[in-house]
């Protein structure tokens, strides 16, 4: 089937007439007729309906004209594609995220870049902690986003910049956990649930709190709020994830009477400075240092 055929057929399933579609094409009728007619033979039926007054194309002409206007959709899509590819843009944009970095801010700008480069296929993904960070100086992802502490900068040649920031505290059911306030000593009675270490090198399989005592791991963080409002154990948690669970008395926040108990940490994006980033990854970039500066 040649691409002059498709486009003939698309004009025959827009047409009311064949001089109609002949004007459209800047063809004579009688040429137009002939290459209909080499069509028909091509494919094996007749394509268009000669039993009538009236121009129309037969049931199997009909289905066969659609499928042609699909191939020359694909065909505008693979000009617009090859297109962006020349301009630099990149045919695969890869993201990494730590899961309390949710936010509408966030899905806002993927939105706006998704619709801007709809040829760019964008693969997003998350996972146990830190995983982001992991994941950007392993080259496996081009752009992360997730908590940011200043250690994280021996870890590569990274760049950042600050697009937010999370509480963390401890959380528990009323029900595991009566009384909110206690001691270390007695939170470690307790059973603890926790998200699986990263493999980075300053975790060490440690985190403040956790300190070998979580037998339950998971690497979704709403399944470990799942766990915590049934009252699997209690969990060093970013608050705002349940909150609204902490504000019904679902969940409850703990408080240490002879430890620091909660921490503020900075969420950020960041990507290697050594790695090239085409127009797709920039126009990210961009959209979130306009977060960064409020």
């Amino acid at each position: 089937m040649k691409l002059a055929w498709l486009q003939v057929l698309d004009v025959l399933s827009r047409s009311r007439s064949l001089s109609e579609a002949a004007q459209q094409l800047h063809k004579t009728q009688p040429a137009l007729t002939m290459t209909v007619k080499k069509i028909e033979e091509a494919v094996g039926f007749a394509v268009v309906d000669r039993s009538g007054y009236r121009f129309s194309l037969t049931e199997q002409g009909q289905a066969y004209c659609r499928r042609a206007q699909y191939l020359l959709r694909d065909l505008q899509e693979l000009g617009a594609f090859g297109s962006e590819l020349a301009n630099g843009n990149e045919p695969l944009l890869r993201l990494s995220y730590d899961q309390v970095c949710v936010g509408k801010e966030l899905s806002a700008i993927l939105k706006a870049c998704y619709h801007e480069f709809p040829h760019t296929d964008f693969a997003i993904d998350s996972g146990k902690r830190f995983s982001a960070l992991e994941q950007v100086n392993s080259g496996q992802s081009d752009l992360g986003i997730g908590p940011w502490y200043d250690i994280f900068h021996a870890t590569g040649d990274l760049e950042s910049i600050q697009v937010g920031e999370i509480q963390v505290g401890l959380v528990a059911s009323p029900q595991l956990i009566g009384e909110p306030c206690l001691s270390y000593k007695e939170l470690q009675q307790y059973p603890c649930v926790a998200m699986y270490e990263s493999g980075m090198p300053f975790e060490h399989g440690r985190m403040p709190f956790l300190n070998q005592v979580a037998k339950l791991k998971v690497d979704d963080i709403f399944a470990l709020r799942s766990l915590l409002l049934n009252g699997a154990g209690w969990a060093l948690m970013c608050l705002d994830l349940c909150r609204q669970e902490i504000d019904s008395g679902q969940l409850q926040v703990l408080t240490l009477s002879d430890r620091e108990h909660s921490f503020r940490a900075q969420i950020r994006a960041f990507r290697r400075h050594s790695a090239h980033h085409g127009p797709v990854a920039r126009s990210l970039w961009q959209g979130l240092e306009a977060i960064a500066r409020g």
